[in-house]
């Protein structure tokens, strides 16, 4: 048997190595699948949304106004019949000028009352009468998503020297270097899975570009976010952050955080008094208790299966829908190691590991959510 590396001049696949790293791991990376391909650095998806079925009053009314002002008017059409959260009354739209709806007050035989400022305003149905025309109902059109892709790269490098001797424990030495990188690797992919900021600069190519994280994705704008304001976590933050998402359509199931925060959701049962957070099995033989998921308290089916992952900032707890988050690899572009010994006469054995990828974050400011400006003491 050869002294030396057997693949010193051969390209290896090392795609289903760093998914087998992955799914050993505790972090995010563990959590979501690697799957599809993306056709250029600029990876793009398509996000689309269920139209509107519900808004707010902008203003209180009386019960003898037939003018009534909503936040996005956009949302409704003539015909559409309301109802109104707390209240009995029904009303039918006659007419819309921007956000101002005109109504039939007390439809259906129901009584027409005074409504408070931001009552939600719900659509119940868009009825049509015989020997209607067809009619153009309001579209929400999809929008383009899209992230820039990132190069990882590692380069294993080891003496012949080194190469040459026995090892007892390590049969290739170099495939040994290889491995380790590729886990150093899985750790820095996974930490801008987390962190990373979406740029390219196009004007200059020296400037490597980089991949948008889920911080990046869904902390924007518009998202699903509590602010904590420094208070200490508890199940109703976790709660409230769960029906935000179920009220837009998100079914979430993974609750990643921090070591700081997995310790106070398993503390969650010892400040519950006689009706505890925490279900345990009884044992003679342990001591402590952890909590490896957390049960929302809307009858939905919605469990949280948690996930601790040491490189999530402290301050912050996510609620993820895992079938909507990818690892997408460019097209040929898995990681793979390649030779990268200069020439015969160099004095050592290198291989370099590359690999080009995006996280993909489909409705990020619907499936998902985020816990911000936690206690961290």
């Amino acid at each position: 048997m050869e002294n030396s590396y057997d693949y010193n001049n051969m390209m290896r696949d090392l795609a289903k190595t760093f998914e087998t790293i992955s799914k050993g791991q505790h972090n995010l990376l563990s959590a979501i699948p690697i799957v599809g391909e993306a056709r250029g650095y600029k990876h793009e998806w398509l996000e689309d949304v269920i139209e509107p079925t519900s808004d707010a009053l902008y203003g209180a009314i009386a019960d003898s106004d037939t003018d009534i002002f909503v936040d996005n008017g956009g949302k409704f059409a003539v015909g559409d019949i309301l109802a109104f959260d707390s209240y009995d009354e029904i009303m039918r739209v006659t007419a819309i000028d921007s956000d101002t709806l005109t109504v039939t007050r007390g439809y259906g035989g129901t009584t027409a009352v005074g409504m408070a400022d931001d009552t939600v305003v719900r659509l119940i149905s868009r009825p049509k009468s015989e020997g209607s025309d067809p009619g153009f109902d309001a579209i929400t059109e999809p929008s383009a998503e899209f992230n820039f892709t990132q190069i990882f790269d590692r380069t294993a490098k080891v003496s012949k020297s080194a190469v040459a001797g026995e090892h007892h424990v390590i049969e290739d030495l170099v495939d040994f270097h290889v491995k380790h990188h590729l886990e150093l690797l899985q750790i820095e992919l996974n930490a801008a899975c987390i962190y990373g900021r979406r740029y390219a600069n196009t004007s200059d190519a020296t400037i490597p570009r980089t991949m948008g994280g889920l911080l990046y994705f869904i902390g924007a704008d518009g998202g699903n976010v509590i602010d904590a304001e420094t208070g200490a976590l508890s199940a109703e933050d976790l709660n409230d952050l769960i029906e935000m998402i179920a009220s837009d359509g998100g079914r979430p199931n993974i609750l990643l955080c921090n070591t700081t925060q997995a310790r106070a959701i398993s503390a969650f049962n010892l400040t519950s008094g006689s009706a505890p957070l925490v279900r345990t099995t009884w044992s003679d033989d342990r001591t402590g208790a952890a909590v490896y998921e957390f049960v929302g308290d809307l009858p939905l089916g919605h469990v949280e299966r948690i996930v601790v992952d040491t490189a999530f900032p402290q301050d912050k707890v996510a609620i993820i829908d895992s079938s909507k988050i990818a690892l997408v690899p460019m097209r040929g572009r898995a990681f793979r190691d390649l030779p990268a010994t200069p020439s015969a006469a160099s004095d050592y054995i290198a291989r370099r590991i590359i690999g080009e990828y995006t996280l993909e974050v489909r409705n990020a400011k619907h499936c998902h959510g985020i816990i911000k400006n936690l206690a961290t003491s």
